[in-house]
C-alpha cells in the first residue's frame, strides 16, 4: 500500500474542502448527509452554496413574498440552518449565496477558488428527462469542473450519521486512456478506507451485421495492463469484464458487488460529454443506489 500511496503526491489520501451545492429539495437533503459524512471522515472543510435564481421558486409559500429582499432572506435562513447541522456535527462550514446565472458557473469559480478537492450535489434526473437538476448544473459541472464530482442521484438512500467510510468502490472505464487522474481519485478514498476496488470494463453487444465483440480472453490482459500501469497498480483491484449496454451493465454489476461508489472513468476526452449525450450517464445518476463520482481529465 505504501507504493500505492505514493501515485498521491503532497494532496495524502483525504478531502481536504468540500463544495456542496444545494436548491433544498428532499434529494439536496439526503446529498448533505454524504457531504456531512464525508467531511466527518476526512476531517475536511465544507462550503455551502446555494445559487439565487430570481426566475425559480423554491416551494408554494415563496411567490407569496412581497420582495426580492424578502426571498433572499428566506433563503439565507435556510442556508444558515443547513450550515447549523454541519457545525453541530463539528464540521467546519461556510456559506454562499450568490446571485448569477447560469447557477453551475458559480459552483464551478467556488471550487476553483477554494481549490476544492471534491464538488457534491444532487440529482433529481429521470430516466426519460434529457436535462437534470437546475437545468444543466450537473451536465454542465461534468463538463467543466476540474474537481471531481460526487453526484447523489434519486434513489440513493441518506447517509447514516457520522464518518462516511467506502467499502467497497466499482470503477467503470475504457481502458484505451490512463484515466490517471480518475485512478488517482480512486486510490485516495479506497486508501483512506480501506475500501475493496473492481476495476469494470464492459465489453458493448454489437448489432446484428457487425464486427463481433473481442471475447473476455483477448480484453482481460489489456484490462489487467491497464490496472497495473495506473495510479491503481499496487492496491490489488479485481478486473471485471462484463457484457451488455453500459449503463445497464454497471448498474447491474454494483448491485451484485454491492457497491456503495460508482466511478464513472474518461475513456477520452470528451467521454463524460458523449456518455451525457448518449444517456449513460444520465441513466446511471438516474438509477444507482448509491453517489456516482464523475471525474474529468
Amino acid at each position: 500500500m505504501a507504493s500505492a500511496a505514493a501515485h498521491l503526491g503532497s494532496s495524502g489520501n483525504r478531502l481536504r474542502r468540500i463544495v456542496f451545492g444545494t436548491d433544498f429539495s428532499p434529494v439536496a437533503m439526503r446529498a448533505a448527509s454524504y457531504a456531512r459524512a464525508l467531511a466527518a471522515s476526512h476531517s475536511a472543510r465544507v462550503d455551502l452554496v446555494h445559487v439565487f435564481d430570481s426566475d425559480v421558486y423554491l416551494d408554494d409559500q415563496e411567490p407569496r413574498l412581497r420582495s426580492l429582499e424578502d426571498r433572499l432572506a428566506m433563503r439565507s435562513a435556510r442556508l444558515q440552518a443547513l450550515a447549523a447541522t454541519f457545525t453541530q456535527a463539528g464540521i467546519s462550514v461556510k456559506t454562499e449565496l450568490p446571485m448569477v446565472k447560469p447557477g453551475w458557473s458559480a459552483l464551478l469559480e467556488s471550487a476553483e477558488k477554494k481549490s476544492a478537492d471534491l464538488i457534491l450535489m444532487a440529482t433529481r434526473s429521470k430516466p426519460q428527462l434529457k436535462r437534470m437538476f437546475l437545468g444543466s448544473t450537473v451536465e454542465e459541472l461534468i463538463r467543466y469542473a476540474k474537481s471531481p464530482i460526487l453526484i447523489v442521484g434519486p434513489n440513493v438512500p441518506e447517509a447514516v450519521d457520522g464518518p462516511l467510510a467506502f467499502q467497497c468502490i466499482l470503477y467503470a472505464t475504457d481502458f484505451a486512456a490512463k484515466g490517471e487522474k480518475a485512478a488517482r481519485s480512486v486510490l485516495m478514498l479506497a486508501l483512506h478506507d480501506k475500501a475493496k476496488v473492481f476495476v469494470c470494463h464492459v465489453i458493448q453487444n454489437q448489432p446484428e451485421g457487425r464486427v463481433e465483440a473481442p471475447s473476455e480472453a483477448a480484453l482481460r490482459p489489456d484490462l489487467e495492463r491497464w490496472i497495473q500501469q495506473s495510479p491503481l497498480g499496487d492496491y490489488g483491484c479485481e478486473p471485471v469484464l462484463v457484457h451488455g449496454e453500459s449503463a445497464p451493465a454497471i448498474l447491474a454489476l454494483a448491485e451484485k458487488i454491492k457497491a456503495d461508489l460508482i466511478v464513472l472513468g474518461p475513456r477520452k476526452h470528451s467521454f463524460l460529454l458523449t456518455h451525457v449525450k448518449r444517456g449513460v450517464t444520465l441513466e446511471v445518476l438516474a438509477q444507482a443506489r448509491c453517489p456516482v463520482l464523475t471525474v474529468q481529465e
